[in-house]
């Protein structure tokens, strides 16, 4: 994809790449004299987030979650930049959500005089990727919510597996997200000594909201897994009742059972059984061992 510039003023230029190539970075040195093991890592997206400084310019790889509506579980998503004092370079690996609503809102900011140099496009690219991380996890917290409230009104296997899949949502979100919180704190570092300390608040800023992330996930997380238990609880308890009642049903026909099985040996049926009220006197004793029984059970609790 061509290289889109967007000048702000005589001074100030954002740059961005989607699917870059190596045809598009022999057009970045007219922007910026990048290192070349800078522009090699920018034909790929990265295993790691990282803050590097150059005299000229910093480079940062930022991981970011994105909710993939197929696989109902969050995956990582990738933008490079490269700043400069007047220049942001921007690259990412498919078409990005924050990246177009900075787009959308960069007019905006401009009417409002909010941007007057790099580490402003940079900020306030980063908050909108923060934004978007927050929106994602809405999304997440309806559907936590949404089993919250289903709770004690269903118990069954739809529920579960609507559990599981928050679950390992939320676990992906975190695997990505985590390490945000060491890149941020590296680049208030970075960018204060290479803007100036005026710009401290900015990126400071950003920890911050990332640090509200951080918050909402973990309690997301320990809902869900609170869920998850009461919900295992219910299943057990109701799977020892049924155990249970069976086991009292089996012992209750038990009598009737081994009467039967002697019953139906012709030599043992012969002798216990001479005229047909013999039959009745007998399955009456046991129907009333069976009573006695189940009257006891019911006034232990058992039953």
């Amino acid at each position: 994809m061509a290289i889109r510039e967007t000048q702000i003023d005589n001074k100030l230029t954002w740059v961005h790449l989607t699917y870059p190539s190596q045809e598009d970075f022999s057009k970045l040195k007219s922007y910026i004299n990048a290192h070349p093991i800078v522009l090699d890592e920018l034909l790929s997206a990265s295993d790691r987030t990282r803050v590097d400084t150059y005299p000229e310019y910093i480079f940062m790889v930022y991981h970011f979650p994105i909710y993939d509506t197929k696989e109902l579980s969050s995956r990582r998503a990738e933008i490079d930049i490269i700043a400069s004092k007047e220049t942001l370079i921007t690259v990412s690996y498919e078409e990005l959500e924050p990246i177009q609503q900075f787009e959308r809102d960069l007019e905006t900011r401009l009417k409002k005089k909010e941007i007057s140099s790099a580490a402003h496009l940079l900020y306030h690219l980063l908050s909108g990727v923060n934004d978007y991380s927050v929106r994602q996890l809405k999304h997440v917290e309806k559907k936590v919510n949404y089993v919250g409230e289903k709770l004690f009104k269903r118990q069954d296997r739809k529920l579960l597996e609507e559990i599981s899949y928050i679950k390992r949502d939320l676990l992906e979100f975190s695997i990505v997200a985590v390490p945000q919180r060491s890149t941020l704190e590296s680049l208030l570092q970075v960018a204060s000594d290479f803007w100036g300390p005026r710009f401290r608040p900015y990126f400071l800023d950003l920890v911050g909201d990332f640090s509200k992330i951080h918050y909402l996930l973990e309690n997301l997380k320990t809902t869900i897994e609170s869920y998850s238990e009461t919900v295992s609880q219910i299943f057990g308890f109701k799977t020892s009742e049924i155990i249970r009642r069976f086991s009292i049903l089996g012992f209750l026909t038990f009598p009737l059972i081994l009467y039967a099985t002697i019953a139906l040996q012709p030599k043992v049926e012969a002798g216990i059984i001479n005229t047909a009220n013999d039959f009745w006197i007998q399955f009456g004793v046991i129907a009333v061992i069976i009573v006695t029984a189940a009257f006891f059970f019911r006034k232990k609790g058992w039953l």
